[in-house]
């Protein structure tokens, strides 16, 4: 007989869209006037961006511009909230059946495509089956538990898993993007289609033209059920590209742009100081500012070692340097936004040199010429240059190291070269903040696990007894059994000093208030005030 696994892997929340945060969004009409809404009563919202879309697949990989474009466009099963919790989207309610090992979606009825056609199951299945297929994107590691797919009728997906896999309902409901199946299965290999023209979606607005470096124009869907009147308020959505985030943020003084799709940085925040019309919305973090140790390094795979470095690392007044006291401090791995999986019995490692120094003294490491420096503790550290955030942290953290007898050298270097030899193990000591975590339990096997299918064991680490805790985790579809072992993973990775947690941000959102009011913006500098749910949810405020 099949068992319906309870509690907080079953959600049934029934959708109301009608409350809202409150928060000021804004807009601004093609034409420049001052008025939000046009004589036809289209309104436009212009919202910036610093890159152009690189990929307008949805099931493959994307970066932050084309996620926001992307995610306007096409549904996902499952949303983040404000509170950081999954809500219903194109799927109404989720259970688990067969002991864990059947994950079964019930999808709204409502959703339409922009050609007029039904959102069905057979689009869910679809979507799935070619990610799996072609491997395309994040999402593919996320289905590495799928056996077969079935969409009984218009409205059931189930999700036939080879063993019990605790989150996975919240992780492919909120990571993978719905195309339509009549429109895409012509397209032959997937991970070949470019998906550049003649778009069809069945988001809150679909994309209508673009001009590569300039803009990017969406039209609304007139038929989107998420929106309060069925529709969104806004006609159109425009994305404008700018060469950075200062030329940026005088656009939005200046009146060409109503809103920063981007954060703005603490350090500039003071520039809309005075100006009546910029209001700025906070918004928590998914991810953290970290330090990753790099387990390959015989000196970084001494534990003394790790924690000597964690006892080195001031980060208190990294917070109040660099971020100005807008971040919290971590002790482990786990964000406090996941209040039910944060061990807030753990602390963080003490800023404490002398013990630090002291710690590896006993370890058996001496500084033979006398120079200040232990003789085996020289470590790079690598960060991408163009975080100003990271780049300060690493500066500070070479100062406070040496204090440890520590002796640590810059290796930040642009992007890509930075990823790529973060990817490849080229580095000592990685200093990087993730993006999104949307739960702990991807994010501890993203980090953690040896065979680490598409994740980011930036330790390289491979550990028998993490292996073992992070599967016996995966597996424990009761709560209450889930949240202590997460908690006790959380502690052994603190004890370990696999990583340093440095803080979790606030990001702060600029836009002009006058124009629009309505976003309900969702954790993270990634999500921000531009999901679906959000623009949706926008009225000009007058």
């Amino acid at each position: 007989m099949k068992k319906t696994v309870k509690g907080r892997w079953r959600l049934a929340v029934a959708l109301g869209v009608a409350a809202t945060l409150g928060v000021s969004g804004c807009g601004l009409n093609e034409d420049n006037n001052s008025s939000s809404e046009s004589s036809s009563g289209s309104s436009v919202l212009r919202i910036g961006t610093t890159t152009d879309v690189s990929n307008f697949n949805p099931l493959q990989s994307l970066s932050k511009t084309d996620s926001w474009i992307l995610n306007a466009m096409y549904p996902h099963l499952l949303r983040i909230d404000e509170s950081a919790k999954k809500a219903p989207e194109l799927a109404k309610e989720y259970r688990y059946e067969d002991d864990g090992k059947t994950a079964v979606f019930i999808l709204r009825d409502d959703f339409k495509w922009t050609d007029g056609k039904p959102v069905v199951a057979e689009d869910v299945k679809f979507s799935a089956e070619q990610i799996m297929k072609y491997k395309l994107g994040n999402v593919a590691a996320k289905l590495t538990w799928v056996e077969s797919i079935e969409a009984p009728d218009a409205t059931t997906v189930k999700f036939r898993l080879s063993q019990p896999y605790a989150p996975f309902a919240e992780g492919v409901g909120f990571w993978m993007s719905i195309v339509p199946k009549h429109v895409f299965e012509s397209a032959g290999d997937l991970s070949k289609f470019p998906n550049d023209s003649n778009w069809v979606g069945a988001g809150p607005f679909v994309l209508e033209s673009m001009t590569k470096g300039q803009r990017y124009v969406m039209k609304r869907n007139e038929h989107y059920p998420l929106a309060p009147d069925g529709k969104a308020a806004v006609s159109q959505v425009e994305y404008r590209v700018y060469p950075d985030v200062n030329t940026m943020m005088l656009a939005l003084r200046n009146g060409d742009i109503d809103m920063m799709g981007t954060p703005v940085p603490v350090s500039a925040a003071k520039q809309f100081e005075g100006d009546s019309k910029i209001k700025m919305e906070k918004v928590g973090a998914l991810g953290f500012a970290h330090l990753t140790y790099n387990m390959k390094n015989k000196q970084l795979a001494d534990q003394q070692v790790r924690q000597a470095l964690s006892m080195s690392v001031d980060t208190k007044s990294i917070i109040s340097a660099v971020l100005q006291g807008d971040a919290q401090q971590m002790a482990g791995p786990i964000s406090p936004i996941f209040s039910d999986y944060d061990n807030t019995e753990i602390q963080p490692y003490p800023f404490d040199p002398a013990g630090a120094k002291a710690k590896l003294t006993a370890a058996g490491y001496k500084d033979g010429n006398g120079d200040g420096f232990f003789d085996e503790l020289t470590f790079g550290v690598a960060c991408d240059q163009s975080n100003a955030n990271i780049t300060r942290v690493v500066q500070l953290f070479r100062e406070s190291a040496a204090q440890a007898g520590i002796k640590l050298e810059n290796e930040c270097v642009e992007r890509n070269t930075f990823l790529a030899r973060t990817k490849n193990g080229e580095y000592d000591i990685d200093a990087s903040q993730w993006g999104v975590f949307d739960n702990p339990m991807d994010q501890l096997r993203s980090t953690y696990l040896s065979s680490n299918p598409g994740g980011i064991n930036y330790n390289l680490l491979e550990s028998p007894e993490m292996d073992r805790l992070i599967n016996d985790a995966a597996g424990t579809t009761d709560p209450e059994a889930f949240k202590t072992k997460i908690k006790n993973i959380d502690k052994v990775v603190h004890e370990q000093a696999y990583l340093t947690p440095l803080y979790v941000e606030n990001f702060q959102f600029a836009y002009n208030a006058s124009k629009f009011t309505g976003f309900a913006p969702s954790p993270s500098d990634l999500l921000g005030m531009v999901t679906a749910y959000s623009l949706a949810q926008v009225k000009p405020a007058s």
